[in-house]
């Protein structure tokens, strides 16, 4: 807190003045008295020396140069002289007192004290005459001066040290609710989320406290009405009522993301009549409460990652299955009718044809409309075939189709003979400025060249994630140590990297090895993490933040889901789906885009979209709180210098 600080220093300045005003004073003190006690011991000394050199030369004449230097000893023994000379007739004896003193030559300069000497005449029996020169210097004096001001001088310091140590800790308990309350703002600032504050026992920071206990409530609540605004237009654009599944409008949006991205997999749709008899013989009720039965067992039973599920239309369900095989769908298939026929069972018809099934395999790029044509087709082939109601079509291309075990071996020997290539696509703020360059993978074996979007699906799927994201991070590590101009790069965590306990504890290490990396090494986390595995997700980012490093959500608002995880985890910048950046001239699909970014700007967390393709996608979305931007035409304005093969 500035005034707490303040008014320390302020306390300690006075202190310090204090402590030098006194020394000052004791140290002008001191010097007049010892001025004027050097004074009085010199006249003193002046006197014993008369008495001393008396006793000492009594009938001793004639003198000897023996007696005389004797009779000086002894009176430099008794006074506190520095030196003193004696003169008899034309004969001169001195004597100088021994002895060191100790002082900074400065001292005397500052100081100033004066040397005294006298010269007087020491009458003997024998008549002769004697002249006595004495001498006292500032030596001795300089050196008592210094001492005594040491003394003081130490004595206050600790006496001051000690008082201004009391106020301090009296000040900072005083006010220590106070420091709470700034503590707390300063990590809220920075993005992190606290529990209300204790109430002190002071009743005027108690209203304080209960003030700003009040105002982070109200922040909190307005978050999550915001975040429930958002999931309650998702819902509207693209949740059925009645299946709780996305709708018609949701599945095609799905569809065009993963056709963007050069598909691989199936899709398959199921049509029942099943529906249309429970409606028509037993109402509303009952047929809304079959829909959503049957929505549930088809959720659980279809077993596969990264699955988009739908009721397409009263009484067709749809299923995309991205990085899937033949066989794997023909099984998803089958599942689906199991799923028709117990439940037709349980309701007691015996209708031999009440569902039939499309699926189709596909490999190539097309369009939603003509995927969704050829599932018509295949549904009117499956119908008339009660006997096997599933027909099954599949398209392929000259791209070669791997099974998962063998995308894993190619990951295996990729890894082992260097095979992997980089490429760094830059994203940009609203300023222009590079944010950051995402990480794009690709395996160049021969001639034959392998796009991460081709295998990372079925190697995810095996738990090999890890293989793959180790070799990445440790790979642009690497290159960020080599080129000190390089980056920020964000890295994609795969959704087994992110479950793997083993994984974590390796990052975890890396991380604490490389944490001068900290601002130029991102991470991006799928948002399945955040939603179906918080528990894994929360180890991963709290080993982040720890050692300063940032990290983002990728796909974010692909689910149906509550965007609370956003106040939990805190994400430096989130990338939109691609299902809301796309087809902008859609009114709903503004205001859902607009509600979702609004959310996480709220927070003060980045939005980023993705496949920027055009100037006029550019432009609308930054109308939309979207703040950061990906895509060929961003890369294109960029011309960067980074795509190059590692």
């Amino acid at each position: 807190m500035t005034i707490l600080k303040f008014t320390i220093s302020w306390i300690v300045g006075c202190f310090l003045a204090l402590w030098v005003s006194t020394t000052a004073i004791h140290f002008y003190h001191e010097q007049q008295v010892i001025t004027q006690q050097a004074e009085l011991t010199f006249k003193s000394d002046n006197h014993t020396t008369q008495m001393l050199l008396r006793q000492a030369l009594a009938g001793s004449a004639p003198f000897t140069g023996q007696v005389i230097n004797q009779a000086l000893e002894e009176v430099l023994t008794a006074t506190s002289l520095t030196a003193i000379e004696v003169q008899v007739n034309d004969r001169h004896y001195q004597q100088l007192a021994n002895g060191s003193y100790s002082y900074p030559s400065w001292l005397n300069q500052l100081v100033g004290i004066q040397s005294y000497t006298a010269t007087h005449d020491l009458a003997h029996a024998g008549n002769l005459g004697i002249k006595v020169i004495t001498e006292h210097g500032p030596a001795q004096s300089l050196q008592q001066l210094w001492h005594s001001t040491l003394g003081f001088s130490a004595s206050s310091l600790l006496a001051i040290i000690f008082l201004n140590t009391i106020s301090v800790i009296a000040l900072v308990s005083k006010h220590r609710p106070l420091l709470l309350i700034a503590d707390y703002a300063s990590e809220a600032k920075r993005k992190q989320s606290r529990s209300p504050l204790p109430l002190p026992a002071s009743a005027d920071v108690k209203a304080i406290v209960k003030l700003v206990n009040h105002l982070n409530a109200q922040l909190n609540n307005l978050f999550k009405q915001q975040a429930n605004e958002a999931v309650k237009l998702k819902e509207q654009a693209y949740r059925d009522k009645v299946s709780g599944l996305g709708n018609r409008q949701y599945f095609i949006n799905q569809l065009n993301s993963w056709i963007s991205t050069n598909p691989s997999g199936g899709v398959a749709l199921l049509k029942t009549t099943l529906i249309d008899d429970t409606y028509r013989q037993h109402g509303f009720d009952q047929g809304d409460q079959l829909v959503k039965q049957i929505a549930e067992e088809l959720n659980s039973n279809i077993i596969h990652s990264e699955i988009s599920l739908a009721r397409l239309s009263y009484d067709e369900f749809a299923v995309l299955v991205p990085n899937t095989t033949a066989k794997k769908l023909q099984a998803i298939g089958e599942g689906m009718l199991n799923v028709l026929n117990t439940i037709q069972a349980q309701a007691g018809t015996s209708s031999p044809d009440c569902a039939h099934i499309g699926l189709l395999i596909t490999e190539k790029a097309t369009s939603a409309s003509h995927l969704l044509t050829q599932l018509d087709n295949l549904l009117a082939q499956a119908a008339l075939t009660p006997e096997t109601p599933l027909a099954f079509s599949q398209e392929s291309n000259a791209a070669i189709a791997f099974g998962k075990q063998q995308w894993k071996a190619l990951l295996i020997e990729a890894i082992d003979n260097n095979f992997f290539r980089y490429h760094d696509q830059p994203v940009t703020t609203e300023q222009g400025t590079v944010y950051h360059y995402e990480v794009f993978s690709s395996i160049h074996k021969g001639k034959d060249k392998f796009s991460a979007r081709q295998f990372l699906g079925a190697i995810d799927e095996l738990g090999a994630g890890v293989l793959f994201d180790r070799e990445t991070i440790a790979s642009s590590i690497n290159r960020l140590n080599a080129d000190h101009t390089l980056g920020p790069l964000a890295i994609n965590i795969t959704t087994s990297s992110v479950n793997d306990p083993a994984f974590i504890r390796w990052l975890t290490t890396t991380m604490e090895r490389n944490q001068r990396l900290a601002d130029r090494l991102f991470f991006e986390i799928p948002e399945a993490c955040f939603v179906r595995s918080p528990d894994s997700c929360s180890l991963l980012c709290s080993a982040i933040r720890f050692y300063k490093f940032r990290f983002g959500v990728d796909n974010y608002g692909r689910y149906f889901k509550s965007l609370d995880y956003l106040t939990e985890f805190r994400p430096d910048y989130v990338k939109i789906d691609f299902s809301y950046t796309h087809q902008l001239n859609d009114e709903v699909k503004q205001a859902l885009l607009s509600s979702i970014s609004r959310t996480a700007h709220s927070l003060k967390i980045m939005t980023i979209a993705t496949r920027v393709e055009t100037e006029t996608q550019l432009e609308r979305l930054s109308d939309l709180f979207v703040s950061g931007f990906q895509g060929y035409i961003v890369e294109k304005k960029c011309k960067p210098t980074l795509n190059s093969l590692v």
